[in-house]
């Protein structure tokens, strides 16, 4: 629906500026996928969300080295068991595994949740630079959204990305003061 609708706005003008002289849009392009890539943002938010789940990844290694340790222990011993120790320990190993799984589940869930949340406010800001660069330099249409070609000439990325970049480095610059 998007695209169509984008679509009939880039054709209208075109059609328009082909029936009348007077007419002339400023069109511009920007490669979204591009700036969620290289912003300066996404690395920032991509360190703090291994920062904030650093602790449960931790978490899990002790306990996958502990499950690995009871594996190894359990095949040394195991024909010094008895059948009912034996069941004991596998029961123990198994358990443990399927914590393991469901501790990896919930993390990958959480994980996901934020990268979600970092996506949407990055997402937000590109916006936000599309708009303000738009209004600036004074462009009439720009497009982000199923683009199959586009010369370097309307292509606004790099201007966004500049821009997004500014915005760090203020944004760096405010915090260590």
């Amino acid at each position: 629906m998007k695209k169509a609708l984008w679509f009939f706005v880039l054709t209208l003008a075109l059609v328009t500026s082909a029936h009348s002289a007077e007419f002339s849009a400023k069109v511009g392009v920007v490669n979204v996928n591009l700036l969620i890539e290289q912003a300066p943002q996404a690395k920032a938010a991509s360190q703090r969300l291994e920062q904030e789940f650093a602790p449960q990844q931790k978490q899990l290694q002790q306990l996958m080295q502990k499950v690995e340790k009871l594996r190894s222990e359990f095949q040394k011993n195991k024909l010094t068991l008895s059948p009912e120790q034996r069941a004991v320990k596998e029961r123990e190993i198994a358990l443990l595994a399927r914590e393991i799984q469901r501790r990896r589940a919930d993390i990958q869930e959480l994980v996901n949740l934020r990268r979600n949340e970092e996506l949407a406010k990055l997402q937000a800001l590109i916006n936000q630079a599309i708009r303000e660069i738009g209004r600036k330099e004074q462009f009439d249409l720009i497009l982000y959204d199923g683009i199959a070609f586009s010369s370097q000439r309307i292509d606004l990325t790099q201007k966004i990305l500049s821009y997004l970049k500014r915005l760090q480095k203020q944004k760096k610059a405010a915090l260590n003061k």
